[in-house]
């Protein structure tokens, strides 16, 4: 290849690499993913269709090790809900304790 087409490639490729945005990790916030939770438990709307990735997400965190570890995945769990501000105080522990009873330990 010659040396001015091997440049011109590679400028090409960092202009192409310059104008792609960044890919960005999705962040699902503990509070929708509780409200959610919350609703699918009966404490609440079910929230239809909005609350799709925040169960998804929900039920996404799961512990293998090697084989699936409902205890843990229900302490993964509650940690994470409990990331929302006030999920663990007054009435909101009981509905946290209900949405891990019920769907703490789904794989």
């Amino acid at each position: 290849m010659k040396p001015t087409m091997l440049l011109a490639t590679l400028t090409m490729g960092i202009a192409t690499l310059l104008t792609i945005a960044p890919a960005r990790a999705q962040s699902i916030d503990p509070c929708a993913v509780y409200t959610c939770m919350a609703g699918m438990s009966g404490d609440g709307a079910t929230g239809g269709a909005a609350c799709a990735p925040a169960t998804t997400f929900f039920f996404s965190l799961v512990v293998f090790d090697p084989y699936f570890d409902a205890p843990a995945t229900s302490q993964l769990r509650r940690r994470y809900l409990m990331t929302c501000p006030g999920a663990n105080t007054g009435t909101n522990a009981a509905i946290l304790n209900a949405i891990i009873a019920e769907w703490g330990t789904v794989p």
